[in-house]
């Protein structure tokens, strides 16, 4: 089909954010026939690391890294409420493809070469910069982008806001210094979050609107993935040898438990994107009190 389309950027409710603050994005609720593309609501900003230590960069897939909380509202009824959600979406996005990630410049997919200059790190390369490297760092410079990219709005086709009587809000809680910047001195790990605009692409077209408020009026279902951190385990690789773990989900449907392995860093020490495997040789599943209900002798190595 044949419509107008365009991609909106417009001052978001403020224009700076600190560590650990609260960011609340109220999706658009737009004029009448326009409807929002799928997957393209985003915040657009510049990351200010002015105040700490001159040779601070920022951590790889930094947009991932600053969001530490997701909460998904639709008028006062909670969707969706992940903390750690950065820890979730990093580990996501190591399975998009090389070129995939070679388009995430805006969301900080980079060399760290790419990313100290960038940063403007004291200690960036200053020789044998490609020009590849030059053409990135003039394009984009301190400039990032958090896709709200969550499945109600990326998974069921246009969205009109005109034809529903409640807000969606996205509320992001940003993650401290300490996970997002990189550096030797711990006392002098700062960031900011400054020029913040909310970026989204609309088409204008009655055909479209007209047929996504019939689907909501005869009533619409948005299924997603709602990801809860249940707990966090701490263990020592080499003397714990055995860990039990409970998991009383209160849902009526689980579609997965995902364990994720992650070794602890000093502050300004993160590599965001290194997860490890710690050899895992048995898995025992009980469900309500029946042991090894997915495999009669356990999940052994070769089934993993």
């Amino acid at each position: 089909m044949q419509a107008e389309r365009a991609v909106k950027r417009i001052t978001f409710s403020r224009t700076e954010a600190n560590p650990r603050d609260t960011l609340y994005v109220y999706v658009p609720k737009l004029n009448a026939n326009e409807v929002l593309v799928p997957g393209s609501l985003a915040l657009v900003f510049d990351i200010d690391l002015s105040g700490g230590h001159a040779n601070n960069f920022l951590v790889q897939n930094v947009t991932r890294a600053l969001v530490d909380r997701l909460h998904v509202k639709f008028g006062g009824t909670t969707l969706h409420d992940t903390v750690g959600y950065d820890i979730y979406k990093i580990f996501e996005d190591l399975f998009l493809s090389q070129e995939e990630r070679d388009n995430r410049i805006l969301e900080g997919i980079q060399s760290e070469d790419i990313c100290k200059t960038r940063s403007g790190s004291g200690d960036k390369k200053t020789a044998g910069v490609s020009k590849s490297e030059k053409t990135i760092n003039e394009v984009y410079g301190s400039k990032y982008r958090i896709r709200l990219d969550h499945q109600i709005l990326t998974d069921h086709g246009v969205f009109y806001p005109q034809a529903l009587y409640k807000d969606l809000t996205f509320e992001i809680t940003l993650a401290g210094a300490e996970h997002v910047v990189r550096g030797s001195d711990t006392t002098k790990l700062k960031y900011k979050l400054t020029n913040i605009q909310l970026e989204y692409d609309m088409i204008r077209s009655k055909t479209l609107a007209d047929e996504a408020h019939s689907v909501y009026t005869s009533g619409k279902e948005f299924a997603y993935d709602h990801v809860m951190r249940s707990q966090v385990v701490t263990f020592k690789k080499d003397t714990d040898t055995r860990k039990n773990i409970k998991i009383d989900a209160q849902k009526r449907s689980l579609k997965a438990l995902l364990l994720l392995f992650i070794e602890p860093y000093t502050n300004g020490a993160r590599d965001s994107e290194k997860y490890i495997f710690p050899d895992l040789t048995k898995v025992s599943v009980t469900i309500n009190g029946s042991p090894n209900m997915i495999y009669n002798n356990g999940v052994e190595g070769k089934h993993m």
